[in-house]
């Protein structure tokens, strides 16, 4: 039986046109292009309103193609995946408000989520004391609604395997098309590395970005073939990704990521056989002897680069061999900002000059010494190291509180692992973890926690285990209670 339209459709349905005319006659009337997405973002908001799970899986679908977009000097947003995470942090609060049992029993409880609470907290703190309160308050809001989107609403949405599976393949789909598209037109440049970044655009800012994302996603790739019996078109896919990521990677030029790939499965090894504590202790004794080295009667000075030595190779080899013998300008860039930013601590040792604060400042604390061709900074990028950047923008107690989480998503990461009875969970379990090692690897040569390529595999990952960790729970208390 066809059900006629009545009045109500009929206008939402004229109103809509109108908007939509209206909006696409202002945008190329001012100039001001983005105006012609007014219509999406009214759909958007409508779907929010209806079943805003559909909103989430959308927005998992844009962030691999998702673009950077300046509205000004001071003022830029991701498009479309960051308008996205805002309106779903505003479902997410309203939600919760009236549902919070939507939420795994003890979710903000959970140990996991306490460490990140107060990373999060303690970022508010620091906003507050800023040497430049405005930017490191908007820097603020970014991780809220990157925290709540991500780390929260996917504890709502994402409860089972099947659940995981459809989030899989919102990501795979989107991110190897477009991984395809790079390799055809990096492919038509001779895979040159000097050009490396051309083929990236407009997707990615550069090559770290690309291999940051594609690395950090393969071990869900790993995980989801195990979905599959052998012999299925599925599986032969899946099967087929794995080895198109690794050459992804590779043609990526990206060493951090090279890296990351390499310690997968030592990291298994470390997590399979409960060696977590005693790998991050030894880690953790390795980095503080060398800093020491490095600080002791000023040693670092030794390792000063020569300018005019130290520039761009066009050629991955010479830029491998440039990297240890220190004459490699990319390298030799980041010690630059290292230095600036240890620098920076000396002067803010406790809540450091703020979140976002490290750009506007960090040129007064540079060391000519360090100085390269590229020193001017034109991407305005900031220390390419998540902790020292951490160190210089928030403090000694800003990075401690950093450490502390990562301590505990590791060590209380492999208890979680152990616990796990069933093999699907457990490989979910070991999934997640991996994926979290892999970003940590990335954030040693970059600082792309915040963005959109990296900052939601993170928390999704954080999230998951959270949820992970209190099924199993619930199930150990059922079969004690059975038992007795």
């Amino acid at each position: 039986m066809n059900r006629s339209i009545d009045k109500l459709e009929l206008s939402v349905f004229a109103l809509f046109g109108a908007a939509t005319i209206a909006s696409i006659m202002a945008a190329f009337g001012t100039g001001l292009h983005y105006l012609a997405l007014i219509p999406f973002g009214i759909m958007l908001i409508y779907t929010g309103i209806i079943n805003f799970k559909i909103l989430y899986y959308l927005l998992l679908v844009t962030i691999p193609f998702s673009i950077e977009y300046s509205f000004s000097d001071s003022l830029g947003t991701d498009l479309p995946d960051e308008p996205m995470m805002v309106g779903l942090m505003a479902v997410t609060f309203f939600y919760l408000l009236s549902n919070y049992k939507a939420l795994p029993t003890g979710y903000f409880a959970n140990f996991l989520m306490l460490a990140l609470s107060c990373h999060v907290f303690w970022m508010f703190i620091s906003a507050l004391n800023a040497v430049n309160f405005v930017v490191s308050f908007k820097q603020f809001l970014a991780k809220i609604w990157y925290v709540t989107t991500f780390g929260v609403l996917t504890a709502v949405i994402v409860r089972t395997k099947d659940d995981l599976k459809k989030a899989f393949w919102c990501v795979y789909i989107p991110l190897t098309l477009l991984m395809v598209q790079v390799i055809i037109r990096h492919a038509l440049q001779g895979f040159s590395f000097e050009d490396i970044n051309k083929p990236m655009y407009p997707f990615f800012r550069n090559h770290v970005n690309y291999a940051a994302i594609v690395s950090i996603f393969f071990p869900f790739l790993l995980l989801a073939r195990t979905w599959y019996k052998p012999g299925t078109n599925t599986r032969r896919l899946l099967n087929f990704s794995i080895l198109f990521y690794i050459v992804a990677i590779y043609l990526s030029y990206t060493r951090t990521c090279y890296l990351a790939l390499l310690l997968i499965y030592p990291f298994y090894l470390v997590i399979r056989h409960k060696w977590m504590k005693q790998t991050l202790v030894v880690l953790t004794l390795g980095i503080t002897l060398f800093v020491a080295h490095l600080f002791q009667q000023n040693n670092f000075l030794k390792y000063a680069p020569n300018f005019e030595e130290t520039i761009y190779h066009d050629d991955f080899g010479q830029h491998l061999s440039s990297t240890f013998e220190g004459k490699d300008v990319s390298s030799m860039e980041r010690v630059y900002r290292w230095v600036a930013a240890t620098r920076m601590f000396k002067d803010h040792p406790w809540m450091g000059f703020g979140p976002g604060n490290f750009y506007p400042n960090y040129m007064h604390y540079t060391l000519s010494d360090f100085e390269t061709y590229v020193s001017d900074n034109p991407e305005r990028s900031t220390a390419h190291d998540y902790p020292l950047l951490l160190l210089a923008e928030q403090g000694t107690i800003g990075l401690a509180i950093f450490l502390f989480l990562t301590a505990v998503i590791f060590i209380y990461g492999e208890k979680i692992y152990h616990r796990m009875t069933s093999p699907d969970d457990k490989r979910i379990v070991l999934t997640l973890i991996l994926v979290i090692a892999m970003v940590y690897v990335n954030l040693l040569l970059s600082d792309l926690l915040d963005s959109d390529k990296v900052g939601p595999f993170y928390f999704i990952s954080i999230a998951l285990l959270v949820s992970w960790d209190i099924k199993s729970r619930k199930a150990d208390t059922l079969l004690n209670t059975q038992s007795k």
